[in-house]
């Protein structure tokens, strides 16, 4: 089962919030909250309306948990802390050196900009909802992640895993009890509505495969992605991680044979953008090449250190 519209309640004690393209989920008990992505700035109005409309009480929020610090993860999280007094900001260690980091921020609030314009082109948020840019110049983190840590909210404990190749610093959770897994975005970004992946090692193609095998081991009923789907059902769980392993192994042997072919890496990524943004059309054309840039060199690169190239 694929759910795709928040907000919903996936549970008595889990909520999926923000908007499709942009989820944020809020895990809470009797007395205490814990808020899982950052999102993009409109997230914070939006999820303040939210929490008001289902009387999700943001005084319980004691985390604000980080999933790795690119841009739409994170610049909702200055806001968030107005109305979530109580909540201490997690992220891992290599996060905190990128949202310490002056040039990111600046960056990433240009990028904020970009992604809220398209949110309210596309009628996914409302005039309302939309921020003034960024003055901040770094985002404090109070409590650093790594692997092996739990983050206990009531009866659910969520245990920390590195998940590295989407970003160095990607970090997931898992529950073994209730077996819910939150993934960010460690299988890429997936388009329900065309059974489509859009793989995302921005970071490392080879770390981003491990990842996924890994999760794919756990025994796991609800998996929150941070873009487009909550997956439901222990089957159906399966089969996303089996669906979007072999799509990206595809993605990079395509790569490989287009490369192989004669193509120059700007050429592929031409191509591969172009594929995914008539998908998509959220954001500009040239906001996906340029990431696919990144996604053929990554390919070619480990294809090279694996000796699959000649």
């Amino acid at each position: 089962m694929i759910i795709t519209d928040p907000p919903v309640a996936l549970s008595e004690d889990l909520w999926m919030l923000g908007t499709s393209a942009y989820l944020l989920y809020l895990a809470q008990s009797q007395d205490k909250a814990v808020l899982f992505e950052g999102g993009t700035s409109a997230m914070a109005p939006l999820l303040k309306e939210q929490m008001s409309q289902l009387r999700l009480d943001p005084q319980k929020v004691e985390l604000l948990v980080i999933t790795h610090a690119h841009p739409d993860h994170v610049m909702a999280v200055p806001l968030l802390r107005s109305f979530l007094p109580r909540a201490a900001v997690a992220a891992s260690a290599s996060a905190v050196r990128t949202l310490c980091a002056e040039k990111a921020m600046a960056l990433f609030a240009q990028i904020d900009q970009a992604l809220t314009a398209a949110l309210l082109s596309a009628g996914a948020i409302a005039p309302q909802h939309r921020c003034a840019p960024s003055q901040e110049k770094q985002i404090p983190v109070e409590q650093v992640l790594q692997e092996g840590d739990v983050i206990s909210i009531g009866q659910l404990a969520f245990q920390v895993l590195a998940t590295a190749g989407h970003s160095e610093c990607s970090l997931s959770f898992y529950e073994p009890a209730r077996k819910i897994l939150i993934i960010s975005d460690a299988t890429g970004y997936y388009l329900p509505q065309y059974d489509y992946w859009w793989p995302n090692y921005f970071a490392d193609f080879g770390q981003y495969m491990q990842s996924m095998r890994r999760l794919a081991q756990l025994d796991s009923q609800l998996l929150c992605l941070s873009h487009n789907a909550v997956i439901r059902g222990r089957e159906a769980v399966a089969e996303y991680f089996d669906k979007a392993i072999q799509a990206t192994e595809r993605y990079h042997q395509r790569i490989l044979e287009m490369a192989a072919s004669g193509n120059q890496i700007r050429q592929i990524a031409e191509e591969l953008g172009a594929e995914v943004y008539q998908k998509t059309q959220l954001l500009p054309l040239d906001f996906f090449q340029k990431n696919c840039n990144v996604l053929v060199k990554n390919s070619l690169r480990y294809a090279e250190s694996a000796g699959q190239t000649s």
